[in-house]
């Protein structure tokens, strides 16, 4: 059987489109973000893949992840899923606590007697997303964000502070009130 893949168009949401190119936009001159956020089903999910494939179109590095509510309990998960393309790229770039830290924390090493300490991997994360900077904007995408698990919600939130001289942008889709 042969897969077809249409082309998505999407009607009525002019505005919102727009917000996500004017996002793209800013994120190739320093740090910035953009929550989509509202009721389940009103079509979060639609304009952040849109906001993905658009970053990817103008040659934006797109660190993407799509939480579930099973992995919650899953400490690194979202990190694993934020880093499971450039990972190989910027981890000999990092220096070697905090290389060790992020791959244990991925899962690419064995964790040599204790777990990675939480800033380390922090830290990481703060200077592998700058060494992806240094060739194009990054887009750090999270679908679902209020099922993100709680240590890479740390680290992510502990790396966009410290990268606000960056052309870095945060796509986030949320519940209300969650």
């Amino acid at each position: 059987m042969r897969r077809v893949v249409m082309p998505v168009a999407i009607i009525g949401r002019d505005r919102e489109l727009a917000a996500v190119r004017g996002f793209l936009d800013a994120a190739a001159q320093g740090a910035v973000v953009l929550v989509l956020e509202g009721e389940a089903g009103i079509g979060k999910t639609v304009l952040w893949d849109a906001g993905v494939r658009l970053a990817r179109a103008r040659g934006v590095m797109t660190l993407e992840a799509r939480p579930v509510a099973t992995e919650t309990q899953l400490a690194f998960s979202g990190l694993g899923d934020l880093f499971r393309r450039p990972a190989a790229d910027v981890l000999p770039s990092l220096p070697a606590p905090q290389r060790y830290a992020l791959a244990a924390a991925l899962l690419l090493e064995e964790p040599q007697g204790t777990p990675p300490d939480a800033r380390a991997v922090a830290t990481a994360v703060v200077n592998a997303v700058r060494v992806l900077a240094r060739d194009a904007p990054v887009v750090i995408a999270v679908d679902d964000l209020h099922w993100l698990d709680p240590s890479s919600a740390h680290a992510v939130s502990f790396a966009i502070r410290r990268l606000l001289d960056q052309p870095v942008g945060l796509l986030l889709a949320q519940r209300t009130g969650v």
